[in-house]
């Protein structure tokens, strides 16, 4: 008996758009959630000092951590205020969780007087870290 060549019918391969399109919605919606929670950290009250000499930092390292000092003395860390001691504490669990060579950044503004910013800098200084930069503008020289 001979056989009978059976004609395949080729099927199109199909891409399956919507699966694409979720996949895209929540790449989306990842990048503006990490986008605004940047945005947080820094606090809007805060006009930062021109710096013209200074160095621009180069990366941001993702487990600094960012206090706030506003001209009347307030101190704000991810946009709650909180005292000096429990700036120490915060930074205590952060060097316990991320090591003890974790990123300060302090935000000043720059009409607060210094007496505020050493009590932020006296906070640090107790948990003994030593990673502190202070944040400012790179202005015209």
């Amino acid at each position: 008996m001979a056989k009978k060549n059976r004609s395949k019918e080729v099927e199109e391969a199909e891409i399956p758009i919507s699966s694409m399109i979720d996949v895209v919605f929540l790449l989306i919606i990842f990048f503006v959630v990490t986008a605004s929670m940047d945005k947080e950290v820094e606090d809007a009250q805060v006009t930062l000092a021109n710096a013209p000499h200074g160095k621009p930092l180069k990366k941001k390292d993702p487990r600094s951590v960012t206090i706030n000092v506003r001209m009347n003395g307030d101190i704000t860390m991810a946009g709650i205020p909180v005292s000096a001691s429990t700036v120490s504490d915060i930074l205590r669990n952060a060097a316990h969780q991320y090591g003890p060579d974790i990123p300060i950044i302090v935000r000043a503004d720059e009409r607060t007087y210094h007496g505020f910013v050493a009590k932020v800098m006296g906070a640090i200084t107790k948990t003994r870290l030593y990673r502190v930069k202070f944040q400012a503008i790179k202005g015209d020289e």
